[in-house]
């Protein structure tokens, strides 16, 4: 996405800064304004629009990414492992990655949040305490994202800065993994 014509590089910075300003906000206020998930949705489609031959087969590319987005993540916001505003934002920036870049960026984020979500429990818990969590998780496994104890928002995992990260990597290295 960040070669090419001036419409990819133009619509690189944008994609990359409107996940910059959803990560930001998510890890200040641990939420995501619709006005951004809204803008990255809108932008997305307008540049699958614009920069796919033929228009109709660009929109299709767009919407097929925000479908598959939304299905990759959706079950977990149902489960409550993720919040809402997690779920839009990737389902929104899949609109900018089509279907496969979507499920390449969904791998991505998921490997990505693993490693978050290791540093934030070490950070949090110390070796110790991770160590604790990790071995009670054998038992169950919900307990990975149930707080041992009430958290308070500073200390919950910020996982749109994960699922951004995989869509950054999708939409730079398109065949990454796919």
């Amino acid at each position: 996405m960040l070669t090419g014509s001036p419409l990819r590089v133009v619509g690189a910075v944008v994609f990359l800064g409107l996940l910059g300003a959803a990560c930001v906000y998510d890890v200040r206020a641990r939420r995501i304004p619709n006005s951004i998930v809204a803008t990255l949705l809108a932008s997305g489609l307008a540049f699958s629009l614009l920069a796919a031959p033929g228009g109709i087969r660009g929109l299709v590319f767009g919407v097929s990414g925000l479908l598959v987005g939304l299905a990759l993540w959706l079950p977990s916001w149902l489960f409550r492992l993720l919040g809402a505003g997690d779920v839009k934002l990737y389902a929104a920036a899949s609109a900018w990655l089509g279907a496969r870049g979507s499920l390449n960026g969904a791998i991505c984020a998921a490997f990505a949040g693993g490693i978050m979500a290791v540093i934030w429990m070490l950070r949090y818990r110390g070796l110790g305490g991770a160590a604790l969590t990790l071995w009670a998780a054998r038992a169950n496994p919900r307990s990975l994202v149930q707080p041992v104890v009430a958290e308070s928002p500073a200390r919950v995992l910020p996982y749109s800065v994960a699922l951004a990260a995989g869509a950054a990597v999708a939409a730079c290295i398109p065949h990454l993994i796919f």
